[in-house]
């Protein structure tokens, strides 16, 4: 997308500010000139005293958590009334903390680690499992979200689920078991919004962002949203740079008994020059095996990746919802989506060989198009008999998804991991575009739920069950430089998921729960030098068992949980002894993921808020085969410690003052099966200040924050690799709006 298209999207976001009063009465027009483009804004007839925190409908004591949750077929539930761990932040935190993507917002969960490959690659572990944008729902539809753009800037609230939840959503299209992230769109409130931010930092991005929100008619029955952001310049990484360019429109109608929003999406978001993580090659590995190696000298200033590299997404997305009430008692809903995803990709893959460094740098290019939609439709209601109510569920959901994807390998370049250079010279291979079906997958489910609850509401029980039926196709690769099954596999299996949860309320502030929950996945054999490579494996179960307390003091809550998950997990088998390379890839593994989580948050007094948890992981393989001797081995990228905890204080001296500090720690983790390859951990620091006050009759905002403070060099771990993370960063953010 040029500049010319980026200023004419944010112009009509500007104008939006006046269109929208064509629902209403006339008002003045005061205008803000940026340079850019003109904002303009329904003048004010007195404005509010402004407050460090203001009011967030739905939130709790501090504004940064709601109230409530999204959870799946139970529909929006009270986090004390809920017998799962789950945490729903709010758009007022994602705004103060200066958050760009779901990655800056779920750092502030102990039970979430960031796990990203590159600038182009997030991804993150839910309770030691990882995941990535491409299981995330929107509004609780999976296949809907952008698959690769991790914006929040048309978002109002992420809702983090913790553990498998088949029951509440489904299975995921890439088989998450840690939990859910939904996000849930932005809307129009009575109260109508008109801002302007504008951003600097991060390396050197600087970032425009548009909201304007407006109800109209009887009752302000109709609501408009709509949110434009544009952003380009270089991150914090060496000579990456990152340009984005986003439109969102929410509109929705209120009736008495009738309910209907439509959410419509564009994005288009280039990276250049990413970096990218580190894995290690046999003979390195083979070094390893007498003691274990300590990864070292993690200096965020080195670049392993080579210039001229680049991902270019485009996404759009498009979502219609609506409910209907029958009676005071029963409702149906339904909703359906689409997305169309285009990735252009050429990367590259950093590889050390042996302990002096010796590497290579393998270039990579994958073109891919990827359809999706995604429907659900429902019935809830309620039904009373004797001394207790059941609230009855029954969902169907279907989702589906097209890729068409040529992902290759190009030619190898010699490297060395201590010598950085940025001559790697131009990638060599076939850079064609191609658009062959690789792969479907069709996901069909229907759910059945009873949420059974005392007429005094202190006890609920949670039982149900979903049936969901997976169809996975895999195509022949067109020739053998395509990942892609040589052969063709598929499977069409079906599987039946049961849940049962138990809520017991003390009081008003106090709870206990436990719950029983499974998730499903399916998974690709995705080593290349794997006998069965690109074949699909027939879809398996995780089991949890999950027990915890909430304690609601009306100002600050804290909550208490414990957890055991198992999964089986793949693992290779030797189909020739001789040579250890040819390996079969299979469910000949089981992990098990145990631990405890502390999570607080709130207001304890007046002007201080905190949130923040620890998380105790013990995350083990605890079957094996003759080949993977895994047992007992920690699992790759797992921390037995994380913790973080973030604390704002207002300055009463001087209204619209907050300074904010947060504290992160990951513990040391491996980087293989085998544990012999260990990042040790780390510890960060973030400092930040906001101050609000009005200008006129305008309110504003400026916020600077500082990340990583004190500098720290640090590797993260993952599966077979490791990469870097962030040295000192900085952000400084102007808005001026109501």
């Amino acid at each position: 997308m040029n500049s010319k298209t980026r200023k004419q999207l944010l112009s009509f976001a500007a104008a939006t500010g006046v269109l929208f009063q064509l629902g209403g009465t006339a008002h003045a027009v005061q205008v803000f000139d940026l340079g850019e483009f003109v904002v303009h804004a329904p003048a004010r007839a007195a404005v509010e005293e402004v407050t460090a925190t203001p009011s967030v409908e739905g939130a709790y004591a501090g504004g940064q958590v709601s109230q409530s949750s999204l959870m799946g077929v139970l529909g929006n539930q009270s986090f004390i009334d809920t017998p799962f761990n789950v945490t729903g932040y709010t758009n007022e935190l994602m705004e103060n903390k200066q958050a760009s993507n779901v990655i800056d917002i779920v750092a502030n969960d102990a039970s979430v680690k960031d796990q990203s490959l590159s600038g182009a690659s997030s991804a993150w572990s839910i309770r030691g499992f990882r995941t990535t944008q491409q299981d995330t729902q929107f509004n609780g539809l999976y296949n809907i979200s952008p698959r690769f753009y991790t914006g929040t800037e048309s978002i109002e609230r992420v809702d983090v689920i913790k553990g498998p939840a088949a029951l509440l959503g489904g299975m995921p299209p890439n088989g998450t078991i840690g939990g859910t992230i939904n996000f849930v769109p932005k809307r129009a409130t009575d109260k109508d919004i008109t801002k302007v931010k504008l951003s600097y930092g991060n390396g050197s991005q600087f970032t425009q962002h548009v909201d304007v929100g407006h109800r109209f008619g009887d009752n302000n029955k109709y609501g408009v949203r709509v949110n434009v952001l544009n952003r380009n310049g270089e991150t914090s990484n060496d000579n990456e740079k990152n340009n984005a360019s986003t439109v969102a429109i929410g509109a929705d109608m209120r009736g008495e008994k009738v309910r209907a929003a439509i959410d419509l999406g564009y994005v288009y978001n280039e990276i250049e020059n990413p970096q990218y993580r580190i894995t290690f090659g046999n003979k390195f590995l083979a070094s390893t095996k007498q003691e274990v190696f300590t990864a070292k000298n993690a200096d965020h200033h080195k670049k392993y990746g080579a210039d001229g590299t680049y991902r270019r997404v485009t996404e759009k997305y498009g979502v219609i919802s609506g409910e209907y009430d029958f009676n005071k008692n029963w409702t149906a809903y339904a909703g359906f989506g689409m997305r169309y995803t285009s990735m252009d990709y050429l990367y590259n893959e950093f590889q050390v060989n042996d302990i002096n460094g010796k590497s290579n740098l393998r270039y990579r290019y994958n073109n891919q198009i990827n359809k999706s939609t995604s429907v659900e439709v429902g019935v809830k209601g309620k039904i009373t008999t004797g001394d207790v109510n059941h609230n009855i569920g029954v969902a169907f959901a279907r989702s589906e998804y097209k890729r068409y994807m040529a992902n290759r390998s190009l030619n190898n370049v010699a490297a060395n991991f201590y010598v950085q250079t940025t001559n790697w010279g131009a990638p060599q291979g076939d850079l064609n575009w191609y658009t062959h079906l690789n792969d479907t997958s069709i996901q069909t489910g229907v759910s059945i739920t009873d949420r059974i609850t005392t007429k005094d509401e202190s006890w609920q029980f949670i039982v149900g069950g979903r049936l969901q039926k997976i169809k996975t196709q895999n195509f022949p690769r067109l020739s053998k430089a395509f990942n892609g099954a040589d052969t063709y596999a598929s499977y069409d299996k079906t599987a039946f998921s049961p849940a049962v949860g138990i809520v017991h309320k003390f009081n008003d502030k106090t709870s206990v729960y436990a719950n029983y929950m499974e998730g499903l996945q399916a998974d690709t054999v995705t080593n290349a030098s794997a006998v069965n490579f690109g074949e699909a494996v027939e879809p398996y179960k995780a089991k949890q068992y999950e027990v915890g307390t909430k304690f609601d003091f009306g100002k600050y809550t804290a909550t208490v949980s414990a957890f055991n998950i198992k999964t089986p997990a793949l693992s290779y088998v030797t189909v020739t002894p001789v040579n250890k390379l040819d390996r079969y890839y299979s469910l000949s593994t089981e992990i098990r993921n145990r631990g405890l989580e502390f999570n607080v948050f709130g207001e304890p007094t007046k002007g201080t808020r905190v949130l923040g948890g620890i998380m105790l992981l013990d995350s083990r393989y605890t079957k094996d085969n003759a080949d993977s001797n895994a047992k007992g081995h920690r699992v790759e990228g797992t921390s037995k410690v994380n913790a973080v905890v973030g604390l704002e204080q207002d300055v009463k001296a001087v209204q619209g003052l907050t300074f904010t500090t947060r504290l992160n720690y990951t513990g040391p983790a491996f980087a293989n099966q085998d544990n012999t390859i260990r990042v040790p951990g780390y510890f960060t620091w973030d400092l930040g200040a906001r101050y609000t006050w009005n200008s006129g009759h305008v309110p504003m905002t400026v916020r600077a924050d500082v990340y990583n403070v004190l500098n720290k060099d640090y590797w993260n771990a993952l599966n077979g690799s490791v990469y870097q993370g962030n040295g000192r960063t900085a952000m400084v953010s102007v808005t001026a709006g109501f």
